[in-house]
């Protein structure tokens, strides 16, 4: 069996920044990530008008992280269920460059696992 290639993150993922445009009359779900590996989720609905803050748009199967729990485990794949819903920039959030280099899908269950 041929060994895997090491490859750096960096060379598999690019940084995501669509940036939001808020309708004050749209709701949005709004992401949170849980720790320890459990998934990326809905924090719930916000109605734009509320939303006093920048946010950016995160995308289905894109890799995102919280900064402040990011060393808890709070990194997952976003479900398609949360396509086009918004985050502030403590959810930094990475395309696939090539996706023929990496399935999202394994990237999604190698964040998930102990060595990581």
């Amino acid at each position: 069996m041929k060994a895997w290639p090491n490859v750096a993150l960096g060379e598999l993922l690019r940084r995501s920044d669509e940036s939001a445009v808020i309708d004050p009359a749209a709701e949005y779900h709004e992401v949170t990530i849980k720790l320890w590996g459990k998934g990326v989720i809905s924090r719930g609905k916000v109605s734009g008008g509320d939303v006093v803050s920048v946010r950016r748009v995160v995308r289905a199967n894109q890799l995102i992280l919280s900064k402040i729990d990011a060393r808890n485990g709070a990194i997952g794949l976003v479900p398609s269920e949360l396509d086009g819903a918004i985050v502030s920039n403590d959810f930094p959030s990475f395309e696939f460059s090539d996706p023929s280099q990496c399935d999202a899908a394994f990237m999604g269950w190698l964040v998930r696992s102990s060595p990581f």
